[in-house]
């Protein structure tokens, strides 16, 4: 019987069980006369709707219609000064680079008389108040390897960034950021006054993490957990023009299939990044609803507990990416539209290594990796280590996403069928970001879900032991070669100060190389991006790097 035999079947089945989806006018169950409300479809809800706390793609959607920050990314994924007078440039001195001294300086010019919801006018104060909260220790992603040390007041309008070295991108600072001091300097104060940490009570707030004081067009009026978030204007809003639509309502709706039922009988005008190919392309019976299909680099993957055994050994990586059949998932799921991934760069970007270790679906090579690893198979065709312990593999998948639970019916099956002892475990979207992923001790096995990465492909941020995010930083702690591997660290650091490109793409090419040899997580598969736009709705326009609401306020609702 050949090997793939089960998860075929497995897969044939999967596929059988797709629901249809029975179009109805779009128009018939949206009112025409009063609020012109937008419903935004939604499979997750997010932990919080504060700018610098949000983790999940679903927090930053609902926030991308809430807040402005100094400079953001249009839909041609390059940026544009938002709160600012202008991109920073060498040009007008408004980024000075001091190589000899390995440091630089970035000038922030705010534009005059923007405001907060509240009416407030936005200074460089809530700029310098961002980030000393930030800066904070407590702080769920903060990282001593940030690049601004300090910020220089001037003048109301006029802040300078000093830097700890070079930074290639002034002009994408993550924890640039502005919140209003006047509202949130008290706050900070009472919470560490309450002693403990700061950031845990500063986020029970319900100002903070519920409904704080914004500067996007949209402010939070209500939210009704597991049902939706309703979005209203913002009076004071003047960053930008004013939207022309009333509301914006999200509705949350974890089961994909109902989502997708929502989309095509006009309850629901968008949804963007959680249906799937499969699902878009049913949309057909549904002539007033647009599938778009957006190239992201989204990877999917899966992240591993590489500081215990098994996968602390490097060869029980290896193997078992070597026992996933990607390209079999893809043409199965996909239609071929979301390949395997081979690095942690997307193949079309001009910084990728198309030479790294590529790991094909082959379970001769996966056994006797195995092996050597020291797993053979038992009487009953399990493998087990030389005492006896059997090689087990739990995996985390997200529930309700049945994309993800296909994948790991998949994955579980194929890794079966060589011997491994595997279980399929479902977990909400919040309960594997608020605890599983940041409770490294207690989390066994895979934890299947997707990184968003930005095309200056920054490895700092996600692969350098000891400064990565939050739940990277536990999970590469120790006691396993990739934390250990001090060329990947020197690496990172050269690329960081690298301003000439084609020489820190070839730094990152040989970053490239030891990442795959190490796999410090498991790459599955590129995504694309799938959105569905009603034809009702005009103007949205997405993009890879852009937030979903970046326009909002050009969109009409007819």
């Amino acid at each position: 019987m050949k090997r793939y035999s089960v998860w075929m079947a497995i897969l044939i089945f999967s596929l059988l069980i797709v629901g249809c989806v029975a179009a109805a006018p779009a128009g018939e169950m949206m009112e025409d006369e009063g609020p012109k409300v937008l419903v935004v479809g939604t499979s997750q809800e997010p932990e919080n709707v504060f700018v610098m706390w949000g983790s999940t793609r679903t927090g930053s959607d609902v926030m991308s219609f809430m807040w402005r920050k100094p400079i953001a990314f249009g839909g041609d994924n390059q940026p544009f000064a938002e709160i600012l007078e202008s991109l920073p440039s060498q040009a007008d001195g408004t980024w000075v680079v001091d190589e000899e001294a390995g440091k630089m300086q970035v000038t922030y010019k705010f534009r005059q008389g923007l405001k907060w919801s509240d009416g407030e006018e936005i200074t460089v104060h809530d700029l310098a108040m961002a980030f000393e909260i930030t800066s904070d220790p407590n702080y769920i992603y903060f990282s001593e390897s940030f690049p601004v040390e300090s910020i220089e007041i001037v003048d109301d309008y006029t802040a300078i960034l000093h830097y700890k070295g070079i930074n290639l991108f002034p002009d994408q600072e993550v924890r640039t950021h502005v919140i209003p001091e006047h509202v949130y300097r008290p706050l900070w104060e009472e919470a560490k006054a309450k002693g403990g940490n700061v950031w845990e009570n500063f986020g029970n707030i319900e100002q903070v993490a519920i409904k704080p004081v914004v500067n996007g067009p949209y402010m939070l009026e209500e939210w009704v957990p597991g049902s939706h978030i309703r979005l209203v204007r913002n009076p004071h809003f003047n960053v930008g023009e004013e939207p022309s639509i009333d509301e914006v309502l999200y509705r949350i709706i974890p089961d994909l299939n109902s989502l997708a039922v929502s989309v095509a009988s006009g309850q629901v005008h968008l949804t963007d990044g959680w249906l799937s190919l499969e699902q878009a392309n049913a949309m057909e019976s549904a002539p007033e609803v647009d599938p778009i299909f957006v190239p992201a680099l989204w990877l999917e993957h899966a992240t591993i507990q590489v500081n215990r055994p098994p996968l602390s050994d490097k060869l029980v990586r290896q193997a078992v990416l070597t026992a996933i059949d990607r390209d079999g998932i893809n043409e199965a799921l996909f239609k071929g539209q979301q390949p395997p991934a081979h690095s942690w760069i997307n193949s079309a970007h001009p910084a990728y290594n198309p030479d790294v270790r590529q790991y094909n679906y082959d379970p001769d090579e996966a056994l006797r990796l195995l092996a050597e690893a020291g797993y053979t198979a038992n009487a009953d065709g399990q493998l087990a280590d030389s005492d006896g312990n059997l090689l087990e593999i739990p995996i985390i998948t997200i529930s309700g996403d049945r994309t993800r639970e296909q994948v790991s019916a998949l994955v579980q099956a194929q890794w079966q069928e060589i011997g491994i002892t595997t279980e399929v475990k479902p977990v909400s979207a919040r309960l594997l970001f608020s605890e599983t992923l940041f409770d490294p001790p207690n989390f066994e096995g895979i934890a299947i879900w997707r990184w968003v990465f930005n095309a200056r492909v920054e490895p700092r941020g996600f692969w350098y032991p000891g400064e990565s995010a939050a739940q990277l930083d536990q999970l590469f702690a120790e006691g396993n070669t990739w934390a250990e591997n001090e060329r990947n660290k020197e690496l990172i650091d050269m690329i960081d100060a690298e301003l000439d490109q084609d020489k820190r793409y070839a730094l990152l090419q040989e970053q490239q190389a030891i990442w795959a040899e190490e796999l410090p997580v498991l790459p599955i598969y590129w995504h694309v991006r799938v959105a569905t736009v009603n034809t009702a709705l005009d103007g949205y326009q997405p993009a890879d790097q852009a937030m979903v609401g970046w326009n909002v306020e050009t969109w009409e609702l007819e």
